[in-house]
């Protein structure tokens, strides 16, 4: 896993490698700009060809920008300065790198941006932490109309620890992200493509932040392989109480899901208080290699991993009625997810159960009001109450969430945006969880398969159009891919 930095902790560590003596501050700022021309050069086709405006803040990030340009000249790339401010605060660099007056101006409205090859923002860094004013929001929508945007250490507009005063259309849309050292939260809090990691000289640092790489997945793999003995119940016996008489296709994904992910014995509890044959029939017939009953006064197995809430009515809170339903062994791991998860609920659930929110669940589950995004004190906030259960929070990025550490899975392509995935993801987790997978493992792995399925899809099918019974078909096919390139 590779640590991701708070603004705080890329603050302690760029001191912390000064004071040591282990590099200047000079030589940082000389590694990191000498690192983003390498990067032009060597990423961009035809570089040579190319013309290049570096657009450069009163700040670090434009000193960088400074620095990026001085190596760009030297590897003989057309390139030109813009400050956005007065220049004088970096007349001491200029004067060390040798940029002459020709090279530089000041940002005013008769520059295009648009009549150049590549820009390159070195606005704003991870300090940013305040609204822009008018005049650099005017600026950023200017650099947006341009495609073929560069950001230094993160898109400016952008706050490395989320905010809420994030405004799409007053961030720069980044076609590269180069930073430096290691991956910043706030890469990870609002949509950025194409991050790179430049090693610029910074000695390592611990992080109770994660980013999770197909390493980790490997080890997961391996570590699994070593000690199974196969046959259908140690492969996987999972039950599921998911659906209901209004929204039956849920239950179907999920238990499809947990089918195909390797379960080998999969048993559907569905609501349905009528007692309807047809239902019943209807189920039958589309899971014809799943067991189906209806929960009302059945038994079930307290020692199989369990999924909940999977399109149930919300009406229905499960945890509420563990005596008419009696189903609940507190020791059981459960997935909670969907209808039910409820409002300030997570200290009702088992220890040691796995919840799935979107956003919008997950600040009911935590109980708080504020924010339209994610931000650093959200995650914070979860840790709190947490215990030993562990949040998965669906967004463009995923977060695992334990008492002590943050995962990140940022491998999640677009195409997950549509109904349903949700339902596939959760039947992935029950299943994993009952191939004896750990709950930690089985979350690491399972939004990795998840993400790595769709990205199948995209790579091999279509770049759009996915459905989620489309995923649940790639899953098999990418948990292969992932098994083979384990052992490589």
């Amino acid at each position: 896993m590779i640590p991701v930095l708070t603004k705080e902790q890329a603050y302690k560590l760029d001191k912390d490698t000064i004071e040591s003596g282990y590099l200047s501050q000079e030589e940082l700022m000389d590694n990191a700009g000498k690192a983003v021309a390498q990067f032009f050069c060597e990423k961009i086709r035809n570089p040579f060809s190319k013309t290049v405006i570096v657009v450069c803040g009163k700040g670090n990030n434009g000193a960088d920008g400074v620095v990026a340009h001085s190596y760009l000249k030297k590897y003989n790339v057309s390139s030109k300065i813009v400050f956005t401010e007065t220049k004088h605060g970096h007349s001491k660099l200029l004067k060390k790198y040798k940029i002459s007056e020709s090279e530089i101006s000041v940002y005013n409205d008769k520059i295009k941006f648009a009549k150049y090859d590549w820009i390159i923002d070195g606005i704003f860094g991870i300090g940013l932490s305040r609204n822009l004013s008018d005049k650099y929001i005017i600026i950023i929508k200017e650099l947006n109309k341009n495609k073929n945007l560069i950001s230094i250490d993160i898109p400016s507009g952008a706050f490395s620890d989320g905010t809420d005063f994030y405004l799409e259309d007053s961030v720069v849309n980044s076609k590269f992200t180069i930073t430096f050292g290691f991956p910043k939260l706030g890469h990870f809090l609002v949509p950025i493509s194409n991050l790179f990691i430049s090693d610029i000289g910074f000695k390592t640092i611990s992080s109770n932040i994660q980013k999770i790489e197909f390493s980790d997945i490997a080890n997961i793999l391996k570590s699994l392989n070593k000690k199974r003995n196969v046959h259908k119940y140690t492969k996987g016996k999972c039950q599921i109480i998911a659906g209901s008489y209004i929204y039956p296709g849920a239950s179907i994904l999920c238990s499809l899901a947990a089918q195909k992910t390797g379960s080998g014995y999969v048993h559907l509890f569905f609501e349905d208080p009528t007692d309807n044959e047809n239902y019943i029939d209807n189920l039958n017939c589309q899971l014809s290699d799943i067991i189906v009953s209806n929960y009302i006064n059945q038994e079930h197995d307290n020692y199989s991993p369990t999924l909940v809430g999977s399109g149930r009515d919300e009406s229905i809170f499960f945890f509420q009625y563990e005596e008419e339903y009696k189903v609940l062994d507190m020791n059981n791991r459960y997935i909670i997810d969907a209808g039910e998860i409820y409002p300030c609920s997570m200290h009702v659930y088992p220890e040691k159960s796995i919840i799935t929110p979107h956003f919008g669940e997950y600040k009911d589950l935590i109980d708080i009001e504020e924010g339209i995004s994610i931000e650093k004190w959200h995650l914070e906030e979860a840790q709190k109450g947490i215990s030993k259960r562990i949040i998965i929070l669906k967004s463009f990025n995923t977060f695992i969430i334990t008492e002590d550490m943050i995962y990140i899975m940022d491998r999640g392509p677009s195409l997950l945006a549509t109904a349903g995935t949700g339902d596939v993801l959760s039947g992935i987790l029950v299943s994993l969880l009952s191939q004896g997978y750990s709950r930690l493992e089985a979350s690491i792995l399972g939004t990795y398969l998840h993400a790595e399925a769709a990205n199948y899809y995209m790579n091999n099918i279509s770049k759009d159009g996915m459905t989620a019974s489309d995923l649940i078909d790639c899953i098999p096919l990418a948990f292969n891919e992932l098994r083979k390139n384990s052992e490589l």
